[in-house]
């Protein structure tokens, strides 16, 4: 008796291995079937975007919710930078002051190209002064933000290197050309993406101010100000969440923007080399192509 219950034990034990076994093997099948499908999908974006004409000499596609780069043309190539250099300018004051701290607009402010009309000795709060210099690219602004410390672009370069930006160096706040032959940084495409989602995280609501065409703002000296956004795709691109304009004569045109595709993925796309125009059409031809894949 002991004996047959030993058997029918070891019948059953048999059983359910072998039920393991089947159920590992058809898992095995479709996790492959699964990766399978995935690497498809990867190519079939990969080859819509390779055959869209850009004017770019170099960009990065990352989907930063599946950690997976999806399509690069010289994504590691250090390029002039121009404003892009402003999202790490407003990430870096920002971790070194309290959002509600006054910047005195020093005279040097005023001085600088493109400047949007910030006047000397007017005052604003940090957090203010940030959106402003975002939204509209503001290089008053910029240097406003970082003129009190002489190490601020020392900072810039220390914050890239601990975000692993190694194609990547700064020269100025501003991104602006130091000369007809020096650019105000170099940045990769890839990395551009990787500033982009760490500064969108770490100050949502700082960087959210990018996805809006323009922004009345009064600063704490009673004047009020109207900033409209450099990027013409505003409005254009669903489910926006962050967008950054840079042109100079030696960067052209660069544009960086992240968004949320119908899979509520989390897309970033980054654009430098292009025409003024160019970086506008370049950027609307990926992100079709990404909106119907």
């Amino acid at each position: 008796m002991n004996e047959d219950k030993q058997n029918r034990f070891l019948l059953l034990l048999l059983a359910f291995f072998a039920l393991l076994a089947i159920l590992f093997s058809a898992g095995n099948f479709k996790l492959e079937e699964i990766i399978r499908l995935e690497d498809a999908r990867v190519e079939k974006i990969a080859r819509g975007l390779a055959n869209l004409g850009l004017e770019a000499k170099a960009v990065s596609v990352y989907d930063f919710s599946e950690n997976k780069k999806l399509f690069g043309v010289n994504d590691d190539v250090a390029l002039p930078i121009a404003s892009l250099a402003k999202t790490m300018t407003i990430l870096v004051a920002l971790n070194n002051h309290k959002l509600n701290d006054v910047v005195n607009i020093p005279m040097g402010a005023i001085s600088q190209a493109g400047d949007y009309g910030i006047l000397k000795g007017e005052k604003w709060y940090m957090s203010d002064l940030a959106k402003a210099t975002l939204i509209a690219s503001a290089n008053d602004g910029a240097y406003a933000l970082t003129a009190n410390d002489p190490q601020f672009v020392d900072k810039m370069n220390a914050k890239a290197k601990r975000l692993g930006m190694d194609n990547t160096f700064f020269e100025s706040p501003t991104g602006l050309d130091v000369d007809l032959i020096s650019p105000g940084g170099v940045i990769s495409a890839a990395d551009a993406n990787t500033l982009a989602i760490f500064a969108l995280r770490e100050f949502p609501q700082i960087f959210w101010v990018t996805t809006v065409s323009e922004l009345n703002m009064a600063s704490l000296s009673g004047f009020t100000h109207t900033f409209k956004n450099t990027d013409a795709l505003i409005g254009k691109i669903p489910n926006l969440l962050f967008s950054k304009t840079g042109f100079t004569d030696l960067a052209g045109g660069n544009l960086t923007v992240i968004f949320r595709n119908k899979n509520n993925n989390l897309l970033a796309i980054t654009i430098l080399g292009s025409t003024y125009e160019g970086r506008f059409s370049d950027m609307e031809k990926i992100v079709n192509v990404l909106s119907t894949r």
